[in-house]
């Protein structure tokens, strides 16, 4: 019986001294696991720092060349609508003395027309015309 114990005992130790070795590979592994993720965590973050300098850059490169490009545009309209305006002025300016000439044609018409009228009418009630 006692050397049963015995063996009872030496097979506890046996696996007592194999769960300690299963725990130190497991502590290991997992360490070295902690180590490689923190290692790639180092790296990845280098790589998103890389990557949001490089589209801040590209961004502001892009609203530059967009403020740029609709900085030209505006100018170009702005020149655009002052030849609108300018020929809009030349043409207001030339149909109001057109009309202003047509209309003073047809007031000296008017004019000599009534004085037409007069006259035929002064003959027509007094036989004679006005001095």
């Amino acid at each position: 019986m006692a050397a049963l114990m015995e063996k009872f005992r030496q097979e506890r130790l046996s696996i007592a001294e194999e769960v300690a070795e299963l725990f130190q590979e497991t502590q290991a592994s997992l360490s070295d696991i902690k180590v490689k993720r923190h290692k790639q965590a180092k790296e990845q973050a280098i790589v998103l720092r890389q990557f949001h300098k490089e589209l801040q850059q590209d961004s502001r490169q892009f609203l530059a060349a967009t403020q740029k490009e609709r900085l030209s545009q505006a100018k170009k309209q702005a020149i655009v609508l002052r030849q609108f305006h300018k020929k809009l002025q030349q043409d207001s300016r030339q149909f109001l003395t057109v009309a202003q000439k047509e209309r003073l044609a047809q007031a000296k018409e008017q004019k000599q027309h009534l004085r037409q009228f007069r006259q035929e009418l002064f003959v027509s009630i007094f036989g004679t015309s006005p001095a």
